[in-house]
């Protein structure tokens, strides 16, 4: 009698596990169906102008740019003299009568503020100069 209900508890024991196999097969099927249809969205990045490796054709004939800097404490300087931000446009203007085809580099600090180069930049469009150079120093 004892070997019978030990005969059944084992039944009892291997009824209660359940067969995982079908289910990993569903997982994996969706897996599959959403990696298939889902889109990719392609991010919109700056464009710009990458330097070509031609030699450059003006080595002695070119311009040389007018170098406008702001410094950490966004004090503006051209020529190695202070100006104030709303003087930029009059003192551009002055250069570029003495040199029309001379372009615009503005040199700013890493500390200085995104204001102080807006302000630049603006002054810049006002006088003609829809392109000027920016390096940070």
């Amino acid at each position: 009698m004892l070997s019978k209900f030990l005969k059944r508890r084992r039944n009892q024991h291997d009824e209660r596990n359940i067969d995982m196999t079908p289910m990993l097969d569903i997982v994996f099927i969706l897996l599959i169906f959403f990696v298939v249809t889902t889109s990719f969205v392609k991010e919109k990045g700056l464009d710009f102008n990458r330097p070509t490796t031609n030699p450059n054709p003006c080595l002695k004939d070119c311009p040389k740019p007018v170098v406008l800097s702001i410094d950490s404490e966004n004090i503006i300087s051209m020529d190695k003299r202070i100006i104030a931000a709303e003087s930029i446009s009059a003192n551009l203007q002055a250069k570029l009568a003495k040199d029309p085809h001379s372009g615009l580099l503005i040199k700013i600090h890493n500390d200085a503020t995104n204001e102080a180069l807006l302000t630049a930049i603006d002054q810049a469009r006002r006088v003609g100069i829809t392109r000027p150079t920016v390096s940070r120093w």
